[in-house]
């Protein structure tokens, strides 16, 4: 259970980042032509709760290359503050076939074909196609995400410049018995001269009662060619049976 426990969570983590990612085909241009295989981007992400607690992480993304046709990205995320009890995570995606990353490198969610995970000092896990499709049938029961995407003129930040897009919509979904509504105001400064094409973000996020939940600022830090896998020692396959409600 306690694996079901963690993919859960994985999963909650992508729909909650998949919402202004899905609009990106709204935006009058690609940003993604520096996202070359082997090119990484490492962001400080500062997240403050409804309450003003502070949590910063440094969250790297790398494009580690393809196998033959499925390009492979690696998400790892180490606290820095606020959360110094928890351990650096390493997300690996295996992506098939149809994902495109020159045409939006942020929209991988819905191509995963494997995924590995690993806590920083655990085993590798790599929780295959059947395993993911069988927790999500089973944690969640409805996504709904609708966003209007506005051009908002110029950006820079820390000596970039880009361009600017406003994103508002709402998000409803459910997890296992949690069910989540609420809405999202995000700006993000976009350029074509950075893998991932992000180079800041801004959201704000509120209940479906209009009260604030959490603010999140991504600032770019740098970026660099040659990215390697942070995984670390053998990768252990996990299957998993039907389970009874999927």
């Amino acid at each position: 259970m306690k694996r079901l426990h963690v993919l859960g969570g994985v999963l909650l983590l992508g729909l909650g980042s998949a919402a202004p990612a899905a609009d990106l085909a709204k935006f009058q241009k690609a940003y993604f032509g520096s996202t070359k295989p082997g090119s990484w981007v490492r962001y400080e992400q500062t997240t403050t709760d409804a309450k003003g607690k502070v949590q910063k992480t440094e969250t790297t993304l790398s494009h580690l290359g393809a196998d033959g046709e499925r390009v492979t990205f690696e998400i790892r995320s180490v606290p820095k503050e606020g959360g110094k009890k928890d351990k650096a995570v390493t997300m690996r995606y295996v992506l098939n076939t149809d994902f495109k990353p020159e045409k939006n490198a942020l929209d991988y969610m819905k191509y995963v074909e494997a995924m590995v995970f690993q806590v920083d000092g655990e085993k590798a896990m790599e929780y295959p196609p059947s395993m993911m499709n069988q927790v999500a049938a089973a944690f969640v029961s409805n996504v709904d995400y609708d966003a209007d995407v506005t051009a908002l003129g110029s950006c820079s930040a820390d000596a970039r410049s880009g361009e600017k897009y406003g994103i508002k919509g709402s998000f409803d979904f459910k997890i296992a018995f949690i069910r989540m509504r609420g809405t999202t105001e995000t700006e993000l400064c976009m350029s074509d001269s950075v893998p991932f094409g992000r180079i800041a973000e801004r959201t704000v996020t509120k209940d479906d009662k209009g009260k604030l939940t959490s603010t999140s600022e991504m600032r770019l830090l740098e970026t660099g060619t040659g990215a390697k896998s942070a995984i670390k020692g053998p990768v252990e396959k996990l299957e998993m049976p039907k389970l009874p409600w999927g």
